[in-house]
């Protein structure tokens, strides 16, 4: 007898969504998709999804959805973290011993996502450099990049060569806090005194940044951008 694939129910295909059901699908789960813009319902359908357009701002809908498939683990990953957090009370609400899993892009939405009673969450942003650096020493290190890439498009790593007389021109790593001021996670840098070496930028690590260092930033585009123009026109805040 053939055993009987778990069920979850996906809301968002968009984004995030998108590749979430592919990585469901390739670990054999039978997957449903809800959507509040049938745009995107209609483009899980195309790709061989069952889907369905809801209102979710009404609880009604979200009932019929949860009764009628039975349904083994939700996973929330709606672009608004907002939203996220909305579904994710609005389940439990209606179903406390639902196994809930969501997505979120900032530290705040987390702790909310945790009082929710959301049993994992995946923070977009939360990467640290202590974090990759197990990643990169792992076997799967090009696939892992090239996964956390993929799943974001708007996401990078990026090489930026620190300008003399810059603002980071001379300060130590602890005095900058990138993830703060930039919301970009500073991995590590090319330090050019010592003989090109590339050092990762972990837990205890101060180092001294110099004109001609390269640091390797991750983060979004439009963050790299706004620190990228800053260094190059040398403004001190």
């Amino acid at each position: 007898m053939q055993e009987e694939k778990d069920k979850v129910l996906l809301f968002g295909y968009r984004k995030y969504g998108d590749k979430i059901a592919k990585e469901l699908i390739k670990d054999d789960y039978y997957v449903v998709i809800v959507e509040n813009d049938d745009i995107y319902t209609q483009k899980a359908i195309k790709n061989g999804y069952k889907a369905y357009t809801v209102d979710i701002d009404h609880d009604e809908d979200i009932v019929q959805i949860l009764v009628s498939h039975d349904f083994d683990h939700i996973f929330c990953a709606m672009d608004s973290d907002e939203v996220n957090i909305y579904l994710a009370i609005t389940i439990k609400s209606l179903q406390d011993n639902v196994d809930i899993i969501s997505i979120c892009e900032s530290k705040d939405s987390e702790k909310k996502l945790e009082l929710a009673g959301v049993r994992g969450i995946l923070n977009t942003m939360d990467a640290t450099a202590q974090g990759i650096y197990h990643i990169l020493k792992s076997p799967v290190m090009i696939e892992a990049v090239e996964n956390i890439l993929y799943f974001n498009s708007d996401i990078d790593f990026v090489e930026l060569k620190v300008p003399k007389d810059s603002f980071l021109d001379g300060k130590f790593v602890n005095e900058i806090d990138f993830k703060k001021e930039y919301n970009l996670i500073l991995m590590g840098l090319v330090d050019k005194e010592v003989a090109d070496n590339f050092i990762f930028i972990t837990k205890g690590v101060n180092h001294k940044i110099d004109d001609g260092d390269i640091l390797l930033l991750f983060g979004f585009k439009e963050d790299i951008k706004i620190l990228k123009d800053k260094l190059l026109q040398g403004i001190l805040e």
